[in-house]
């Protein structure tokens, strides 16, 4: 009989693999970004196997284990992801990355600010949930402000997009805003953990000042010297050994464990996107990347146990239109405002509205803090699909109907940041 009682956890996770494979297929005939099939795939999975085969997360076996191992996923993933928007930020410069970084995040941060107040006054107990009001609040503004790096770069490859002004733009803007948002998250997930208390700041500021340190040290000149004598293994073992390590003390802590993920990637040491360590970085994100599906199957399961009465249809019209016209409009008055042209301020509107991945591990985040409660966690998860999927259409109306402006340059362009091209293969999905 025990050994009967582990079999939802094995059959879903035999379940996973063709789910995601199938999801990318699907996705690749409709012409949109890989990832979005997966999410969908693996989303749908785990509700079905809760809702229709009654298969409740808690009444079985293994589902600790299966709910941890999708967590440290997102985890791994997020130190290679915030590596790799850390080693771009270094070749932002300029007012045009200003006014237009500014437009496209201070117009979604204060929609979601509006939303905010929509959820507190009209949403109910069940989508209001029981986080701090000022979390909430916080937390909603960087759901709607947030562009997805890693599904921009893929997109742009795509489009071959990445060398020309708009594309190049684009990049060092969503570049920006996510360094900025990452940590708003950090202090939102502060303010729900701590209520008002002192010790979950302390702790995650002496964090902080660890990062710093640990980056300062591994940037010195012995010290890389040493990162480039040893055997690649190092400095990888290190890296993993690290974030592991870091996501049990903060989850300890009363954090959540991916601002432990976001610790390991702040103090990874800058090696110019070449060396051992952004090695290093890459590959634990990639081990992230790889069993991501696995977070999304927990979470659809999740979603299918709780009670459909919860849903809000009212909170996914709310949220998806506040999101795609806070970010359009946002993005093309501050692209404007740095003097671009409409045609270029448009394109960079369509694809800084792109939210994928990186929303969705903000959200995750939220989810795990208590900021979020299910059925709003679930309505910001239909608007960060919804408004992922958009990108393409947008940007296939703006082709048609608005003048070209932007070509292909052939100076030689600036590095991207790291890992963008050629993309590695975890991010050949993205």
């Amino acid at each position: 009989m025990d050994g009967l009682s582990y079999i939802p956890a094995v059959a879903t996770c035999a379940l996973i693999v063709p789910a995601a494979v199938l999801g990318r297929r699907l996705a690749r005939l409709l012409r949109q970004p890989e990832i979005v099939g997966e999410i969908m795939a693996s989303l749908l999975l785990g509700w079905i196997l809760a809702a229709r085969l009654d298969w409740q997360p808690h009444d079985f076996t293994g589902w600790p284990l299966l709910e941890k191992a999708g967590h440290l996923a997102l985890a791994l993933f997020l130190v290679g992801a915030v590596h790799e928007i850390r080693s771009g930020t270094g070749q932002l410069r300029g007012r045009t990355v200003a006014f237009t970084a500014a437009g496209s995040a201070l117009l979604p941060l204060g929609c979601g600010a509006l939303l905010a107040v929509w959820v507190l006054r009209h949403g109910g107990p069940q989508l209001r949930g029981d986080a701090p009001t000022s979390a909430l609040v916080l937390m909603l503004g960087v759901s709607l402000a947030v562009t997805a790096v890693p599904v921009l770069a893929g997109i742009l490859a795509d489009r071959e997009l990445l060398h020309t002004p708009v594309g190049r733009l684009s990049m060092a803007v969503a570049v920006t805003i996510d360094a900025i948002t990452w940590m708003l998250l950090a202090v939102a997930v502060s303010l729900a953990a701590g209520g008002g208390k002192a010790d979950p700041y302390t702790a995650f500021a002496v964090g902080l000042l660890l990062a710093w340190a640990v980056r300062r040290a591994g940037g010195t000149a012995s010290a890389r010297a040493w990162a480039a004598r040893v055997p690649r293994t190092v400095p990888l073992a290190l890296t993993a050994a690290a974030a592991v390590a870091a996501v049990l003390i903060t989850a300890r802590l009363g954090l959540t464990d991916v601002l432990g993920a976001l610790l390991i990637a702040l103090a990874l040491p800058s090696d110019d996107g070449r060396g051992a360590w952004t090695g290093a970085a890459r590959t634990v994100g990639g081990w992230g990347r790889t069993a991501l599906p696995l977070l999304f199957t927990v979470t659809g399961m999740s979603l299918g146990a709780a009670p459909l009465g919860d849903f809000s249809w009212q909170a996914v019209v709310l949220a998806l239109a506040l999101a795609v016209g806070a970010k359009l409009t946002g993005s093309y008055l501050g692209a404007r405002a740095a003097g671009r042209p409409p045609a270029t301020s448009m394109r960079l509107a369509a694809l800084l509205n792109v939210r994928g991945l990186t929303e969705i591990a903000a959200l995750q985040t939220g989810y795990q803090a208590g900021i979020l409660s299910p059925p709003l966690f679930l309505a910001l998860f239909i608007m960060a699909l919804a408004t992922t999927t958009l990108s393409s259409p947008l940007l296939w109306l703006i082709d048609r109907y608005a003048p070209e402006d932007d070509a292909p340059t052939t100076e030689a362009p600036p590095l991207p940041p790291a890992g963008i091209e050629p993309r590695p293969r975890h991010l050949k999905a993205l």
